[in-house]
């Protein structure tokens, strides 16, 4: 872990107008014990973090499976600050719940704190989904036209499952799909909700591998926006991104439009 915050440090340095706004790990890829270090150290480099923590035990036997999100921020008088918003999973798959069962384990209760939470930060929208709770159908849509992009932090062997599902998220809520998943597993990429007859619908993509690793890509948000604003008619020959899926809320576009301006 030390080495890889490194890297992004000496890559920040070495491309200083290429700024990195967000980090994202896999699911239950840090230790639970080091959210504080992760938090100090966005607030340091004001670089954001989302990360999955490995599962921590409390004296009950409740496995406890958390996001975190480390988001840094200036103050107004210039002091760095960050906030950390830690969230208990929603949705353990079964094969999850399967392991904790045999290990004497038991799923912590999640009442009230498994709520998701819309993002705002740095003029962006975004929400955060710890792996298994992407198969929700319910779950995913509750951002229609809320969010820019949506994040899965995962942990996940069943890619060709989970390759279906975030390329219906990025259709379906006409958002980017940012899916981190561990290089035992691969197929961490970036999704666009773009016509895949005319040009691939992945434009950041790797399989995975043994060496330690991290890929960059800026999200063309703007370019999102602006199309989301305009009527069907003229959407519909855009070779960069499919028109916007019925019910899809203009107000919401412009409140996220608002946003990145303010």
């Amino acid at each position: 872990m030390d080495q890889l915050l490194n890297d992004v440090l000496r890559y920040s340095t070495r491309h200083p107008t290429a700024r990195i706004d967000l980090l994202i790990l896999p699911e239950v890829s840090v230790p639970h014990a080091w959210a504080t270090f992760i938090t100090r150290w966005a607030r340091e480099h004001q670089i954001g973090v989302v990360c999955g923590l490995e599962h921590r035990i409390d004296r009950s036997g409740n496995a406890w499976n958390e996001l975190l999100a480390a988001l840094p921020y200036r103050a107004p008088n210039g002091t760095k600050a960050c906030v950390p918003v830690l969230r208990l999973k929603r949705h353990y798959s079964p094969y999850e719940t399967f392991v904790l069962d045999n290990n004497s384990l038991t799923v912590a209760d999640r009442p009230n704190k498994s709520l998701y939470q819309l993002i705002q930060w740095r003029g962006a929208s975004f929400a955060l989904y710890n792996c298994y709770e992407l198969t929700s159908l319910v779950d995913r849509s509750l951002f229609k036209a809320r969010v820019d992009f949506i994040v899965a932090s995962e942990y996940n062997p069943d890619v060709s499952y989970f390759s279906n599902i975030v390329e219906s998220a990025a259709r379906d809520l006409h958002c980017f799909v940012v899916q981190v998943n561990s290089a035992d597993f691969g197929d961490s990429r970036v999704v666009s909700p773009a016509p895949t007859e005319k040009q691939k619908n992945s434009p950041l993509r790797i399989k995975g591998g043994d060496n330690q690793t991290f890929l960059t890509m800026e999200l063309p948000l703007k370019r999102l926006r602006d199309h989301q604003r305009l009527g069907y008619g003229l959407q519909k020959d855009s070779k960069e991104f499919k028109p916007t899926p019925p019910d899809f809320s203009p107000t919401q576009v412009l409140r996220r439009i608002n946003l990145g301006n303010s």
